[in-house]
Formats: C-alpha cells, structure tokens, sequence
C-alpha cells in the first residue's frame, strides 16, 4: 500500500474508533490493528495520538470556510445569501459526520495551538452568517433581531445534524440542506 493510502486508512481507522470509543479510550494498538500494521509500524505515519487527532480536521472546516466565502460574497439578496450559507455549513457538517461528531465530543483534547486555529475557523464560519443576517436586517428582509443571537441560533441548528442524520436514510444530505436553508430564511422572516 502507498504511503498515502495507508495515511488515509489510518485517518478513517481512527476516526471510526475515536467516534465509536472517545478518544481517551481509543489505544493506539486498536487503531494499527484496524489498519493491519504493528503498532510500532503507525508511529511510521504518525507520532501520537494527540497528533493524530488534529491531522483528522486538517483541511475540513477550511474547505466548508471558502465555500462559505463564496456563497456569503455572491451576488443576490441577504435570503438568497443566508440560504447558499446555510445549505453550504448543513453539507459540509453531513458530509463529515464522524468528524463533526469527534470533534464536538472531543474538543478539550485538543492541544491549544490546534485548537485556537480551529476556533478562527469557526469563527470565521460565524461572521459570514452575521454579516449576511446584518445585511438583511438593515435591508428588511429579516425583521430587528439581535443578529448574534440569531446567528448562533443558525449555527447551533445547523451543527446539531450530526447527532441525528444518518446516511441512507430517509433524507439525502441535499434535502436536509435544502431544507435548513428554506428553513434559517423563515425563521429570521417571521
């Protein structure tokens, strides 16, 4: 196996067992075994387990970050706007669930540098909803609210899928999205 691969086997592995366990729980050895390497052979691909907790959210929440950008800076009304934000954030949370999940349950064990580049994200993430909700409140499409309360009202609603989607079922994850989207619109419209 590549070495790419076998980074991205142990990222899932791990992933899968530190959703399943908790991270605390989770042992090195369980995550080599589940991968097929002797567990001096993972410290090959990786140093720690702390380590590889913080490589499992390289990337993710940037990614959703500059989508949000664009949805946030396209052209269109503040509805038009807070719907593509909303529908960007609802797809990027159901299409890393385990991820989502881990690092919800897990975020104090993460080590301060990693976490407080993680929380710019996060922020970042929440300034695009209070500008759009801003602008829609100054325009009248939303009526007068306090913009950050409703902001982490969205995101609180929009975060909380990855405790009950479950792939497969009933909803596909574009319908969930869409449906959050339509749904963030009423809520600040009422």
């Amino acid at each position: 196996m590549r070495a790419a691969d076998r980074e991205t086997a142990i990222r899932a592995a791990a992933l899968r067992i530190f959703r399943r366990k908790g991270y605390d729980a989770a042992s090195m050895q369980e995550i080599a075994d589940a991968v097929g390497l002797n567990k001096g052979s993972l410290y090959y691909y990786i140093s720690s387990k702390q380590e590889l907790l913080v490589r499992l959210f390289e990337g993710r929440a940037e990614q959703v970050l500059g989508e949000m950008d664009t949805a946030a800076s396209r052209p269109g009304t503040p509805r038009e706007r807070l719907r593509a934000i909303v529908r960007v954030y609802v797809l990027g949370v159901l299409r890393n669930l385990d991820a989502v999940h881990v690092y919800v349950r897990e975020e104090h064990s993460f080590p301060r540098t990693a976490l407080q580049q993680v929380r710019r994200t996060h922020q970042a993430m929440r300034d695009h909803f209070e500008r759009v909700i801003v602008d829609g409140m100054r325009q009248g499409d939303f009526v007068e609210r306090d913009s950050k309360l409703a902001t982490l009202a969205l995101l609180g609603t929009c975060t909380w899928v990855h405790r009950w989607y479950r792939p497969g079922g009933r909803l596909t994850e574009t319908a969930v999205a869409d449906d959050f989207a339509e749904r963030a619109v009423r809520m600040l419209c009422a």
